[in-house]
C-alpha cells in the first residue's frame, strides 16, 4: 500500500470515528440554544480541561510554531512567554468569567460587557472585534490541515479536497452535536495529537543527531537569527503583545470557561490545562529545532516543514503528523464554529426581535448558521487569501482580539474605567488597524515596533485618559 493510500484510509477511519462520537453525544442533549453553545454549564473538570487543549493547540500550533525556529531562530521564545502569560490570566479570572455569565445566562462576550456597561455601542463594537479576530484564525485552521494532507498524500488529496474534506467532517458533528459532540470529540482528539506530538518529537532528535548536534547546526547556518536585532524585535513584541491578549480573550477560548459546572471546575481545569501546554511547547520547540537544523535552506514553505522532515525520513509516518493536524485543527473549528455561531444568534439576531426568539427556533437558527459559516470559511481558505503563510494572518487576527481588553479590564479589573473610555480606546483600536495597514503601501521609514504594538499602546493611552477625563466630568457634575 502506497504512503498516500495508507493515510487516506487513516483518515477516513478517524473521520468516521469522530462522526460516532459526535453522534452519540448528540443524542444526550437537549435541543436547546443554551445545550447547543455551552452544553447547559455541565461539563467537568477533565472534560473541560481537555477542551480547553484542544481548542488551544490548534492546527497553526503544528504547522506554523514549529516553523517559527526555521522563519526567525530565537523568535520561538515569544511562544512560551504567551501561552504562560494567557493561560495565567486565564486561570486567575476564570471563576469570576464564569459567575458572570452563569447570574444572566449569557453566553458571549459581547453579553457580558453591554450588559456591564449598558451601552449598545460597545455591544457593536464587541460583535466587531469577535468576528474580526476569530474569522482569520478559522480560515488558519483549514489551511493548516489542507497544507499537510496535501503534502503527505502527495497531492493525491488536492489542498482544495482537503478544505472540502474536513469542512464536511467537521459540519457533520457540529450540527447535530453542537457543544457536546466538542467536547466528545475533543476529549479523543487531544489524546491523539498528545501521544503524536511526543512521538514525532522523539523521531525528529533521532534522525537530526541529537539535540547537541542540530543546536550547533543553527548557529552555523543561521546565527543572524539567534540573536535579537532591528529585523526580528518588533515582529517580537508584535506577537508577544497581540497573541498573549488574543489566546487570553479569543471568543472560542473564552466561551469555554462558560461551559463548567462550577467556578471551582474551571479554575481546576485552566490550572491543568496551563501545566500541560507548556510541555507541549517543549516538544513542538523540539520539532523545531531538530527539522530546521536538517531542512534549513531547503524549502519553500516553512508551514511545510514538519511534513518534508517525515517525507524524507520516514514517508508513511507523514499519517501522524496529518491526523495530529486534523485533530488539532478540527478541535480548533468546531469551538470557533459555535462561537461565532453563537454571535450571530444570540448578539444579532436576538437583537433584531422586540421578543426573545422561541427556544427552538434558536436552536434551529443557531444550526442553520453554523452551516451557513463553515462554508463560507471553507471558501475563503481555497481562495489565495488563506493559502499565504499563516502567522502574520494569526497576527492580523489577534490584533482585533487585542480590543476586547479594555472592556474586559473595566469590567473584571478596573473600577475607574467608564464606557465612553472603552468606546473611544476600542474606536482608536480599529481606526488604527485600518490606517496603519493602508500605511504599509507608503510607508518608507522602519518604525522599532510593529503594527500591532503601535495600536495597543495608543488604545491603551485613549482608554486611561478617557476614563481619567470622563470621571473628573462626572464629579464635577
Amino acid at each position: 500500500m502506497s504512503v498516500s493510500t495508507f493515510t487516506i484510509v487513516v483518515v477516513i477511519t478517524y473521520l468516521i470515528i469522530v462522526k460516532v462520537i459526535g453522534y452519540f453525544a448528540h443524542r444526550l442533549g437537549t435541543q436547546t440554544a443554551d445545550d447547543y453553545f455551552i452544553t447547559a454549564r455541565t461539563t467537568g473538570t477533565l472534560a473541560l480541561l481537555a477542551t480547553l487543549l484542544a481548542t488551544g493547540i490548534n492546527g497553526l500550533t503544528v504547522t506554523g510554531t514549529p516553523a517559527m525556529v526555521y522563519e526567525g531562530g530565537i523568535l520561538f521564545g515569544q511562544m512560551f512567554i504567551i501561552v504562560g502569560i494567557a493561560l495565567f490570566l486565564r486561570w486567575y479570572y476564570a471563576s469570576r468569567i464564569w459567575t458572570a455569565a452563569q447570574q444572566n445566562n449569557f453566553m458571549t462576550q459581547a453579553e457580558l460587557f453591554s450588559h456591564h456597561y449598558k451601552s449598545p455601542t460597545i455591544l457593536v463594537l464587541t460583535i466587531i472585534a469577535s468576528i474580526c479576530s476569530v474569522f482569520p484564525f478559522l480560515i488558519i485552521q483549514f489551511a493548516a490541515v489542507a497544507k499537510i494532507f496535501s503534502v503527505i498524500t502527495n497531492n493525491v488529496i488536492t489542498y482544495e479536497l482537503s478544505i472540502l474534506l474536513l469542512a464536511f467532517s467537521t459540519g457533520f458533528y457540529i450540527f447535530f452535536g453542537g457543544a457536546r459532540a466538542v467536547i466528545w470529540t475533543d476529549i479523543f482528539q487531544g489524546f491523539i495529537f498528545l501521544v503524536i506530538f511526543f512521538v514525532t518529537a522523539y523521531l525528529f532528535t533521532i534522525w537530526a543527531g541529537g539535540f547537541s548536534q542540530s543546536i550547533e547546526t543553527l548557529t552555523q547556518v543561521m546565527p543572524e537569527k539567534l540573536t535579537f536585532n532591528s529585523q526580528n524585535t518588533p515582529i517580537f513584541f508584535d506577537r508577544v503583545i497581540s497573541w498573549t491578549i488574543a489566546f487570553f480573550l479569543f471568543p472560542h477560548i473564552f466561551q469555554r470557561l462558560m461551559m463548567g459546572k462550577s467556578p471551582k471546575v474551571v479554575r481546576k481545569a485552566t490550572f491543568g490545562s496551563m501545566i500541560i501546554a507548556i510541555f507541549i511547547l517543549a516538544t513542538l520547540l523540539t520539532m523545531g529545532i531538530m527539522a530546521t537544523a536538517t531542512l534549513y535552506g531547503e524549502i519553500s514553505d516553512r508551514d511545510q516543514l514538519l511534513a518534508e522532515m517525515y517525507h524524507r525520513h520516514w514517508p508513511m509516518g507523514g499519517t501522524l503528523l496529518v491526523l495530529a493536524v486534523f485533530a488539532c485543527g478540527m478541535s480548533t473549528i468546531d469551538s470557533v464554529l459555535l462561537t461565532l455561531s453563537s454571535i450571530f444568534t444570540r448578539d444579532i439576531a436576538d437583537k433584531l426581535f422586540s421578543k426573545p426568539l422561541p427556544e427552538k427556533t434558536e436552536y434551529t437558527l443557531a444550526r442553520i448558521i453554523s452551516l451557513v459559516t463553515l462554508v463560507t470559511v471553507a471558501l475563503l481558505a481555497m481562495s489565495n487569501f488563506g493559502k499565504g503563510y499563516l502567522a502574520p494572518l494569526a497576527t492580523f487576527g489577534a490584533t482585533f482580539a487585542m480590543f476586547l481588553l479594555w472592556p474586559f479590564i473595566g469590567m473584571f479589573s478596573w473600577k475607574g474605567a467608564t464606557k465612553i473610555g472603552v468606546i473611544s480606546a476600542m474606536g482608536v483600536g480599529f481606526f488604527g488597524v485600518f490606517v496603519l495597514n493602508l500605511a504599509d503601501n507608503f510607508w518608507s521609514f522602519e518604525l522599532p515596533f510593529g503594527n500591532a504594538t503601535l495600536i495597543f499602546f495608543a488604545s491603551l493611552g485613549t482608554f486611561i485618559v478617557v476614563s481619567l477625563l470622563t470621571q473628573l466630568q462626572n464629579q464635577k457634575v
